[in-house]
């Protein structure tokens, strides 16, 4: 069936996907307490942040650019007792328009790749300074390239194992990567081939998702959160706020408005 808007084919699958990713979740719940709340999670999709900071009594707003995502989001936070701390709606970062205003500010998970010009990192970057309280912080993190791997050659679209992750009901998901690298505009496309595979190792299912995301560069960050008005407080390398090294696989990155 087809999907009117961006990232609707992830929905049914992609709390499957990501089971396994909680490493994360610590760092913004406890920038949430710090906040006390209430907080803005932008590119939010099922609520996978925007829940446990709800868990911890504080108010969140989560918006996500796919109505499928929100709508599973919701129906989560309505199965847990915790819709009356939460919010969710659909829209785009680049264009939103709210009239609250937050003293946290986060984007988890490479949500801000999603914007593949600098028109719309800027655009998304003036929303965020918009929405933020006097004083308030903003918080997300980036892949850290790793130029060695961004290659556009023959090579560059096999197939390579990413991970796999254990079924609730039981078997396994393989997940498989390809990608398709662009120099010029530093955006990768990616392509996640899924594999539902039994206990008794059968694949049952075979599926695909594509998306886009643009690359961007530590000091090529720095500057640009600069040019948007931000003050930088930190650049870590991993969520316990460890120095950035050549094996650091996230930049975690917390700013407030100059």
């Amino acid at each position: 069936m087809p999907f009117d808007f961006p990232y609707d084919d992830w929905a049914d699958i992609y709390d499957a996907v990501y089971a396994d990713l909680t490493h994360d979740i610590d760092f913004y719940v406890e920038l949430a307490r710090e906040s006390g709340g209430p907080v803005l999670e932008l590119g939010c999709g099922t609520g996978r942040i925007s829940l446990p900071i709800a868990r911890e009594g504080i108010a969140v707003t989560g918006i996500d650019i796919s109505p499928r995502m929100i709508a599973i989001a919701h129906e989560k936070a309505t199965k847990r007792g915790l819709s009356e701390r939460c919010v969710f709606q659909s829209g785009d970062m680049a264009t939103l328009q709210l009239a609250e205003r937050f003293p946290l500010v986060i984007m988890p998970f490479r949500s801000f790749q999603s914007m593949l010009t600098t028109e719309e990192q800027r655009q998304s970057l003036a929303r965020v300074r918009e929405r933020l309280a006097p004083g308030g912080v903003f918080a997300m993190d980036t892949f850290n390239p790793d130029a060695s791997s961004l290659v556009n050659d023959e090579t560059s679209r096999l197939a390579y194992h990413q991970k796999d992750v254990e079924r609730a009901g039981g078997g396994t998901l393989v997940v498989w990567g390809q990608n398709g690298w662009d120099p010029v505009t530093q955006v990768n496309d990616v392509r996640l081939i899924i594999e539902e595979v039994s206990d008794e190792g059968v694949v049952e299912r075979r599926l695909m998702r594509d998306y886009e995301q643009r690359y961007i560069f530590r000091y090529e960050m720095e500057h640009l959160l600069e040019l948007c008005g931000f003050d930088l407080e930190g650049v870590y390398g991993d969520f316990d706020s460890g120095p950035v090294t050549e094996d650091s696989e996230d930049l975690v990155w917390v700013a407030r408005a100059v």
